[in-house]
């Protein structure tokens, strides 16, 4: 498999020894996770200029790959290509970087990557690549072992963060750190012959260094906490004499450091009366969802900064989009600010290029993102509270704020749901895995909160697979591809959640199931694959190639099943409206 096989590639005019122009192509494009995977299986040394959709490939450095093409042009070992990172799963962690990002692949693996357009460097590091690739090609040198480069972002998950967490029933037990052990700096001395799981609270009279250790149901913390004294007070050796140390003032003060209670009902005495709120639950605290608009201008100026802004007050981001607004789609979303002067403005600026949406989670976080904000118009930020985002986000000579977050929970729902739809993409338990794994592949499925709308399970035909797999007919392994495909029942299934095509392919996992079980041991084919073409499962790249292979398994025509799609957004768009119409006239009233 080579890159000319990928459609899209950027043709250059070469001049060749007769003057006749000859088309060649310099560098392919890889659009699709699909076209990524078949990348991986190009032999010699690819480099890959990953870009972002909003500015396109690196330019300022063709020339110099056309360089380098012609003068390792007497073999094919060398290859360029650009990738587009907002399209491919396995690049998400490069996404919305301001700065090119030049990955080299040999022999199936990333192995480097360089940051910025620095010339000398990629020069450097490709002449290095392409000439020990020769010399293992020769035979002159063995292929030495190298660990592929590792830069996937740790995954998110807003069903882990709202999942309850079942408490485990423990008990307690009281010790206390004296003063003079506390004042003759014996504290961390003390606690590092503690060898408990967990802590409970040491109390004491005076100045005091205060531990709560806990035990799990079925340990007792008072015996556990009696054997600690013993052994500070010293063991017998084998004439079963004690080795206790002698005594002196400060190994006098260690032995005599805890007071012990006889009983659980002693410890909870002594508990109550140093910690009596200790044990009460945080009622008035539950974990959230909001969105967060970031506006295309902030967007543009301070992206990086915000975004560190908002994790370092303790928001997860648990989904994240870039979407050019049209003007409709503005009007519809602050359709409540239509009769505002500042209306006009509003929709020039949310539709002068993309705005970042953000779905943040964390405890309060409604309320926690709209006090981190501040007053709406920028005067009264900075006037009432300079350190709030709007304050110090704001971009001059513009006068609206560039931050937006929604004003309740209910509100956050119906904001969320315009901007993440419901989304239907399909999956499939492979033959071998389906024979094997199916119970435990389903189970996975539904923690993760997908609806299972559609499943059926069947072989497909040899006419199913090829259609199915049409992308990668012609390439090597297609033909055993098809012959896996068709050697026993598969479980088809349409999956739907908000964001369900990204979701699942990274539930799915890497396609090569050794780089998942490095990158996302918690992932299907780190678990249940067996090889890159044995991977368990399979999933749809894009919501259109979603569209597409849920029309050719289930013979649900392709309008039909976008309809559901579009009815869902409309409904929620109606939705959104009328309730911030009925607020604006409640308002007007009272």
């Amino acid at each position: 498999m080579c890159l000319s096989g990928i459609a899209g590639c950027v043709e250059l005019s070469l001049r060749n020894m007769s003057g006749k122009k000859k088309e060649i192509q310099l560098q392919a494009t890889i659009t699709n996770q699909n076209e990524w995977d078949e990348m991986l299986l190009t032999k010699g040394v690819v480099v890959i200029d990953v870009y972002q959709a909003w500015c396109g490939p690196c330019i300022a450095v063709v020339n110099l790959f056309r360089k380098l093409k012609n003068e390792f042009s007497e073999d094919d070992v060398l290859h360029f290509a650009v990738a587009e990172a907002n399209s491919i799963e396995t690049l998400q962690p490069l996404r919305n970087r301001c700065e090119p990002v030049f990955l080299f692949c040999v022999n199936g693996k990333i192995i480097a990557m360089v940051r910025g357009a620095n010339a000398p460097l990629i020069s450097k590091k490709i002449t290095e690549l392409v000439q020990e690739e020769r010399e293992i090609v020769a035979g002159q040198k063995e292929r030495p072992e190298v660990d592929e480069l590792t830069f996937l972002e740790e995954k998110s998950s807003e069903d882990s963060i709202e999942e309850t967490v079942p408490e485990e029933e423990v008990t307690y037990s009281v010790g206390i750190i004296k003063p003079d052990d506390v004042l003759e700096g014996h504290v961390e001395e003390i606690k590092q012959k503690h060898d408990f799981d967990d802590f409970v609270q040491f109390m004491m009279s005076g100045p005091c260094h205060i531990l709560l250790i806990t035990k799990k149901k079925g340990t007792d913390a008072i015996p556990l906490w009696k054997e600690l004294r013993e052994s500070l007070e010293g063991t017998p050796d084998e004439s079963g004499k004690s080795e206790r140390p002698e005594e002196t003032p400060e190994t006098e003060s260690i032995l005599n450091m805890c007071d012990v209670q006889s009983s659980i009902e002693d410890a909870s005495r002594q508990l109550a009366f140093f910690f009596p709120n200790f044990g009460q639950k945080k009622t008035e605290q539950k974990f959230e969802k909001t969105l967060a608009l970031v506006r295309p201008c902030l967007l543009r100026e301070r992206r990086d900064s915000i975004i560190q802004r908002i994790k370092d007050d303790g928001f997860e981001i648990a989904m994240q989009k870039e979407i050019n607004l049209s003007e409709e789609q503005a009007r519809e979303f602050y359709k409540e600010h239509e009769n505002e002067d500042y209306f006009p403005f509003l929709l020039e600026q949310m539709t002068n290029g993309p705005t970042l949406v953000l779905a943040l989670t964390r405890e309060n976080a409604v309320a926690h993102w709209r006090n981190l904000l501040g007053p709406k118009t920028i005067e009264e930020a900075k006037k009432e509270n300079p350190n709030s985002l709007r304050a110090q986000y704001a971009v001059d000579n513009i006068p609206i704020n560039q931050l937006h977050g929604s004003s309740s929970p209910n509100d956050a729902q119906k904001e969320l749901e315009f901007f993440f739809p419901q989304e239907h993409t399909l999956a499939l338990i492979k033959p071998d895995a389906a024979k094997k794994h199916k119970d435990d592949i389903m189970q996975k499925v539904k923690d993760a909160g997908f609806t299972i709308s559609k499943i059926k399970e069947e072989a497909l035909t040899r006419e199913m697979a090829t259609k199915f797999y049409k992308d990668h007919e012609g390439k090597p392994f297609f033909e055993e591809l098809v012959a896996l495909m068709t050697e026993g029942p598969s479980v088809v299934m349409v999956l739907t959640k908000e964001n369900a095509v990204q979701e699942w392919r990274q539930l799915m996992g890497p396609t090569d199931p050794e780089v998942a079980k490095e990158s996302s041991p918690e992932s299907i084919r780190a678990q249940f694959a067996q090889d890159i073409l044995s991977n368990a499962v399979h999933g749809s790249s894009t919501r259109e190639h979603a569209l597409e292979s849920i029309e050719c398994i289930f013979d649900i025509p392709l309008a039909e099943v976008g309809l559901s799609i579009l009815l869902v957004a409309h409904f929620h768009l109606q939705l959104l409206y009328c309730n911030k119409l009925c607020l604006r006239q409640a308002s007007r009233i009272f």
